[in-house]
């Protein structure tokens, strides 16, 4: 669901406002530690998570290749990086910044804190459901969601999975638009 709320601003700024209501609200009734400092080392920490979630999606995509072959690798890109093809480049700054915000308030501040890593990661996948032509992005989207888990974890400051998320959106709307205008002949 969250990989097509993109597409409307009016829409993705809702869904960031009530999953960061709906988990601050629950991180301050079970009180518990809402940490978001923002220094040079948790922004490293973020920047270099970020760097770490787009080499693993190298990598997968790269499985994905040698495991199904060129086609089916080329054809699951494509299938996501047409819900970005068209996004604006304030859309695609805000996309970034609204996952980071609403989305790890309330995955990583309230349901990992709260339940736990697995549950959380879970949860994470559930949210990023896609139609059958991304199926497999939305089943893999479990592990992103482990690896901002444990950024949280080594962390213990919101503002690095914050960080990671948001610079791995922003970067992978970035590179499906381009994927997108590979495949447009030029004029």
């Amino acid at each position: 669901m969250l990989f097509y709320v993109k597409r409307s601003l009016t829409l993705e700024l809702t869904v960031t406002f009530l999953l960061a209501g709906l988990g601050l609200w629950q991180i301050f009734s079970y009180q518990l530690p809402l940490v978001i400092n923002l220094d040079l080392r948790q922004i490293v920490i973020g920047l270099g998570g970020s760097i770490f979630l787009g080499a693993w999606t190298l990598l997968v995509q790269y499985g994905y290749r040698l495991a199904k072959g060129a086609e089916y690798s080329h054809h699951l890109t494509g299938s996501l990086a047409k819900e970005y093809a068209c996004a604006s480049p304030v859309q695609i700054l805000l996309g970034g910044v609204t996952a980071a915000c609403g989305e790890e308030i309330f995955f990583r501040g309230f349901l990992q804190q709260r339940f736990g890593l697995i549950l959380a990661s879970v949860a994470f996948m559930a949210a990023h459901w896609g139609k059958k032509d991304i199926r497999v992005v939305s089943f893999w989207s479990v592990f992103q969601g482990v690896w901002l888990g444990l950024f949280f974890w080594y962390s213990r400051n919101l503002a690095v999975p914050m960080i990671a998320h948001g610079l791995f959106d922003i970067g992978g709307m970035i590179y499906f638009r381009g994927f997108m205008a590979r495949l447009v002949p030029s004029t």
